[in-house]
């Protein structure tokens, strides 16, 4: 169902060439070998220029003209939240994987219509949830899974992480509902994804 690429290199696109892209485009250099940039995308002129030259690939402002223009494998979705389910949709539809940053959606039902969408394409969804990696948390996934604590009936979790007011004014969709979904979609998302399906499962 999932074809896997073994005779050349996975061709990525990123949409969005904000704070988190930085992150995206250092990994593409890291596994050069195995991946390449094949486009971008943003909707403002000036960062799709910047990053169109900087990377020596085509640039786009809207989606899908890029994904009817060029070959792609794997799409990076680093728009803001309240994009990605119609993003990830319409990736789907022109048989594109898709990585996700996180919240993947902000409502339930744009989550599962993303999933449905790409399970009825054929293509993959992945979300990315960076910090099940931190070394900490795998030695406490470690500990928990060799039942270190015994049998765990409560879990307590703080995020001390601090956003302050110029992280929310370095873009006007920070901090609103429809497209970052605050705090605790945002930020405290990867706790809540450590209780569901990492830690204690």
């Amino acid at each position: 169902m999932y074809p896997i690429i073994t005779d050349r290199k996975i061709r990525i696109a990123i949409a969005g060439c904000g704070r988190i892209s930085k992150n995206h485009f250092a990994s593409i250099e890291q596994h050069r070998d195995n991946i390449e940039l094949v486009a971008i995308c943003d909707a403002d002129p000036k960062i799709q220029e910047e990053h169109q030259n900087r990377y020596n690939v085509p640039g786009y402002h809207r989606l899908e003209p890029m994904l009817k223009a060029e070959k792609i494998d794997l799409i990076a979705l680093c728009t803001p939240s309240g994009l990605h389910p119609a993003e990830t949709m319409l990736a789907a539809r022109y048989g594109v994987n898709v990585m996700t940053e996180k919240p993947m959606a902000t409502p339930w039902h744009d989550g599962v219509n993303m999933v449905k969408a790409c399970d009825e394409a054929g293509v993959r969804l992945f979300v990315v949830k960076q910090n099940r990696r931190n070394a900490t948390l795998q030695l406490l996934k470690s500990a928990v899974e060799k039942e270190r604590f015994g049998r765990i009936y409560m879990v307590n979790i703080n995020v001390f992480w601090s956003r302050p007011q110029e992280y929310y004014d370095s873009a006007k969709w920070r901090g609103t509902w429809e497209f970052d979904g605050g705090a605790f979609m945002n930020q405290a998302s990867h706790y809540v994804t450590l209780l569901t399906g990492s830690l204690v499962q």
